[in-house]
């Protein structure tokens, strides 16, 4: 393997799997998983992420916007996409042509895809939000609403299969989740006595799929989960297990010693208490490892825990490896394991103020991607360059 820079991260694509098995444990057969791959895969890179999970049986994704959505249709062909959030009107003619199912959530939107849909002379597959108290996107669950999908569903180039809402805080406010549900399926009963049947009813995501399993009806959005974080909400089921699937690693590109007193990094904000050996790392806040970490994590060199010292820098962090005996070109692990240690992703979002979810997100493309197949390293993508290399 021919590494195109001195820091990467590693994707290990069996425990991507295993977590979908473990997903489908917690479902009835028959249920419907839409994967949730917008945002690149949560930054996992979306191709391979969606070539693996197809291959093991799963043919619906989603997405975010249109654009995520056409990316994947120019490489899949059969596999069903469905956009969550909006789309404006002047793309509802590539979203026609490329086959790919939208979310609606107005009256004058719906007219107008149809009026697109019949002048290509195509029937678009739509889903139907519902705002149940996330106050985001969707047809307020009341009586207009109802008379405004009546007219929807009249459309002749719209083909309604799924109508879906979005918990607020699945996992932390049970009676507000609760109300949610039963907002949702209320206004889901009161369609179907006019007549209204939808296919697909959907309305878990990550969290919800773990806390109410008894919500999951026809189909469920499984998003950050497939990916190995649960906010430790797996203890709730015996035998659920998932893993968290990325590694952050780097090389140590400098050493040096410092005297007591001498500052490291932009600010002059640390300063050496003695005499001590500075360690500089090619990985930065550019690359996902933000800068309101600076100072409070640890890294790994040597299976050792080394504190960052200093502001991180775009493209570069310094820590402290006094009593380490390291060199130029060491492995350092930034996430994930090294002899016995480990620091875990959750470790670093919490540090930072943040979620799983966001943090996972601002892993750059900057760092080429290792896959890891059948516990061999398989892939290596290169974005910046444009590189992919095979390695068996």
């Amino acid at each position: 393997m021919t590494l195109t820079r001195a820091a990467w991260i590693e994707i290990n694509l069996d425990k991507l799997v295993n977590n979908i098995k473990s997903i489908k444990s917690l479902v009835n057969e028959n249920t419907l998983i839409i994967s949730v791959v917008k945002s690149n895969a949560y930054g996992f890179g979306v191709e391979t992420i969606v070539e693996t999970i197809h291959d093991i049986g799963i043919n619906h994704f989603a997405v975010a916007t249109l654009n995520e959505a056409i990316k994947l249709r120019n490489k899949f062909n059969s596999i069903d996409i469905l956009v969550l959030g909006y789309t404006p009107n002047y793309l509802f003619k590539d979203a026609v042509k490329n086959d790919i199912a939208l979310t609606i959530f107005d009256k004058k939107s719906a007219e107008e895809l149809n009026t697109t849909a019949s002048l290509i002379n195509k029937k678009i597959t739509v889903h139907l939000a519902i705002e149940t108290g996330m106050n985001r996107i969707g047809f307020n669950a009341d009586e207009e609403s109802l008379k405004i999908i009546q007219d929807i569903s009249k459309r002749k180039n719209l083909y309604i299969e799924g109508i879906f809402s979005h918990f607020a805080a699945a996992g932390e406010n049970d009676e507000y989740t609760q109300m949610q549900y039963k907002r949702f399926i209320d206004f889901c009963n009161k369609l179907a006595d006019m007549g209204i049947n939808i296919p697909i009813k959907h309305i878990c995501n990550s969290h919800a799929i773990i806390s109410y399993k008894e919500y999951n009806l026809d189909a469920i959005r499984p998003g950050i989960i497939q990916y190995g974080d649960t906010d430790g909400l797996e203890s709730r089921f015996e035998g659920f297990n998932i893993e968290y699937i990325a590694e952050v690693k780097a090389e140590v590109s400098h050493i040096k010693k410092i005297k007591k007193g001498e500052r490291v990094s932009y600010g002059l904000k640390y300063e050496a208490p003695k005499d001590t050996t500075i360690a500089t790392i090619p990985i930065g806040y550019s690359d996902g490892i933000v800068r309101q970490l600076s100072g409070k994590i640890d890294v790994l060199i040597k299976g050792r825990r080394c504190p960052q010292v200093g502001v991180i820098c775009m493209d570069q962090m310094m820590v402290n490896v006094e009593g380490v005996d390291c060199e130029v070109g060491d492995e350092v692990v930034i996430v994930g394991s090294q002899g016995e240690e480990r620091i875990d992703v959750s470790e670093l979002a919490q540090k930072a103020g943040e979620v799983v979810t966001s943090f996972g997100c601002h892993f750059s493309d900057r760092l080429p991607k290792v896959y890891i197949k059948n516990n061999q390293k398989f892939k290596l993508i290169d974005y910046t360059q444009g590189y992919t290399e095979y390695l068996y």
